[in-house]
């Protein structure tokens, strides 16, 4: 019975191992190995060796994870255990490749071999947390401690849980990275304001179109000083986003973002540059990526999407993949500064939502954007 068990679930392990893509992973599987303790009334004692699989789903911010385990139990009036539970994680986000996590769950123990009213089949409930190392191509060393307490016993008994394994991506999101092209520099004086064209050898380069001899007004302004933001209300508000402090849930919100009721921003244009034709972002908008990043570290609760935007110049279809690819850039610029892939989100819309027209060289500018929507799930404020 032990041998055909701890076939099956090697076998299994085997398959799905071989579906699997390296890139941005949506859902992860892992094999698990360790020890159980199921006296621990005098103290612990780790003689029963255990063999675990399990499937994480990394699209929401409490990942559901679904366990099957197999313990060989060793003289304590049973043969072995096969428990199935389904576990809520939260990863602890920082900018290291170590990941820290919080668990709780709960399932069914169904006992072989065992003695009625002594060792039997019941309900449980478990709590615990691990550490993750992040590898390559999104591969993971995990180690993992829990306790397990049996519900709805006679007498009622609890587990100790101690397994190291690996985590691997399965399903997954492709990007492509693309080596930076060499790029000039060409600056173009206008009116108002100055705009610096930076266009790739390689490519062809969007048209520049020189101004008449005119006075033009000044474009629409689009961005807000981040540094300085502008007072909204008399009321105190130490992130002047024009949501009273005593309401606020989330401080420190950039001043380029709109904000719901709650204080929680939801919209906002990253000023993050690109040179033509390219998904490479700009040395000087690095900043800009790390302090959104920090914000986001600092504010849990969200689930953010990343909007890549174009202007007219090109084919339809073009545009649309350029955005797509910008739009990714960014996203894996955020996670590697550690914020949660669970949280991400990229999408292109090419040149299909402009701000302003593209018949001038300053609308055409404001239309080639990246957007951040945030939403927040229930109760994760």
């Amino acid at each position: 019975m032990k041998k055909k068990v701890w076939k099956n679930m090697i076998l299994t392990s085997m398959v799905c191992c071989s579906l699997l893509h390296a890139s941005r992973i949506e859902s992860e599987i892992g094999i698990d190995i360790g020890m159980v303790a199921t006296k621990n009334s005098d103290g612990s004692k780790f003689k029963n060796p255990t063999l675990g699989l399990s499937y994480q789903n990394n699209t929401y911010v409490l990942m559901p994870r679904f366990d099957l385990e197999y313990v060989s139990i060793k003289g304590d009036k049973a043969k072995s255990l096969v428990k199935a539970s389904i576990n809520g994680i939260y990863e602890l986000e920082n900018k290291t490749n170590f990941l820290p996590y919080l668990l709780g769950g709960v399932g069914y123990e169904s006992v072989q071999g065992g003695v009625e009213n002594v060792f039997e089949s019941h309900p449980f409930i478990q709590a615990g947390g691990g550490l993750k190392f992040i590898l390559e191509n999104d591969f993971k060393i995990n180690l993992e401690g829990k306790m397990l307490q049996v519900v709805g016993g006679e007498d009622e008994a609890n587990e100790v849980i101690l397994t190291a394994g690996v985590r691997l991506p399965l399903s997954y999101k492709e990007v492509k990275a693309t080596p930076p092209p060499p790029i000039m520099v060409r600056t173009v004086v206008h009116p108002s304001p100055q705009i610096i064209q930076v266009m790739s050898p390689a490519v062809k380069p969007e048209p520049i179109i020189e101004p008449e001899p005119v006075v033009k007004p000044a474009p629409k302004v689009m961005y807000i000083n981040n540094n300085e933001c502008s007072i909204k209300i008399d009321l105190p508000d130490l992130d002047r986003d024009g949501i009273e402090d005593r309401i606020d849930q989330c401080p420190a919100t950039p001043c380029n973002f709109t904000v719901d009721a709650y204080g929680c921003p939801v919209k906002a244009t990253l000023k993050i540059n690109f040179a033509t034709n390219s998904s490479i972002i700009e040395y000087n908008s690095m900043y800009k990526v790390d302090n959104f990043a920090k914000f986001l570290l600092n504010n849990k609760g969200s689930i953010v999407k990343i909007v890549g935007h174009t202007d007219n110049v090109g084919t339809d279809s073009n545009n649309l993949a350029l955005s797509n690819r910008r739009a990714n850039a960014v996203m894996q610029a955020l996670i590697m500064k550690g914020v949660s892939p669970a949280r991400l989100r990229a999408e292109g819309k090419g040149e299909s939502v402009p701000l302003t027209s593209n018949e001038s060289i300053e609308g055409r500018a404001m239309n080639r954007r990246i957007e951040a929507e945030l939403t927040y799930p229930r109760g994760r404020r």
